[in-house]
């Protein structure tokens, strides 16, 4: 347990009519979340997998000491699976005691090699990733770019990931850029469009002087297009 006994206890609202208090325990797989104070009811407990935690801060002063957690817990819908975003903020008795808690769940989701003794701050964590996103403004009948700050760049923020975010102006665009960039800056090029654009991306990996290692480059899609055939048929091929 990050900061030691006493847990964490929750932001308080302007008027509160009763304050919450909570404890929080990390272990290497979960944040387990016990409500303390009022007596404790059905909703007194919390288990939260760090598989669906996308990422932690701890904002800085003059802001009050909060533990804040960004997760995506999976719902069930018509057909498949979805996702709903939620987030929880937990007012720490001191800053410190929050920075490590935000550090300490960060190296966890980063893989970090941790045990029970480890001194939790910033400086074990590793650089953060950093992306190169290629949006088509014309995708999704001109609507890609409007998705993408709406949905895409506030989850890439939550998870603490560094990002380039570049505009395609015409045909062949992505090609050309994907074909002369340095490609060790990136940990990886994410599509934002449809279809036609990852073709672009792909091409221009295959036609660089290393294309045998550039082509390893780690390549994501997000559907942002009219049809999306390619990306639907890559999450049904991932079950």
């Amino acid at each position: 347990i990050p900061g030691g006994p006493g847990g964490i206890s929750p932001a308080a609202s302007p008027t509160p009519p009763l304050a919450s208090n909570y404890a929080l325990t990390l272990t290497y797989t979960h944040i387990h979340i016990q409500r303390l104070s009022p007596r404790p009811g059905k909703e007194a407990r919390l288990l939260l997998p760090l598989s669906e935690l996308i990422g932690c801060s701890c904002p800085r002063a003059p802001a009050p000491p909060l533990l804040v957690l960004y997760w995506y817990p999976p719902g069930k819908k018509r057909k498949g699976v979805s996702r709903r975003r939620q987030v929880r903020a937990y007012l720490s008795e001191s800053r410190g005691e929050a920075e490590r808690w935000s550090a300490a769940v960060q190296c966890l989701l980063r893989g970090v090699p941790v045990t029970a003794d480890t001194e939790f701050t910033r400086s074990l964590l590793p650089r953060p990733r950093r992306l190169l996103l290629l949006v088509n403004p014309f995708s999704g009948r001109g609507q890609a770019m409007q998705w993408c700050q709406t949905h895409i760049l506030p989850m890439i923020r939550e998870a603490s990931i560094s990002y380039n975010l570049i505009q395609t102006e015409r045909q062949n665009h992505a090609r050309e850029l994907i074909r002369e960039i340095s490609l060790p800056e990136w940990d990886g090029i994410i599509i934002v469009s449809g279809d036609g654009l990852l073709h672009e991306v792909i091409n221009g990996l295959m036609e660089r002087p290393d294309w045998e290692q550039a082509i390893k480059t780690p390549v994501g899609i997000l559907p942002c297009g009219s049809g999306n055939a390619l990306a639907g048929s890559v999450n049904h091929h991932a079950g």
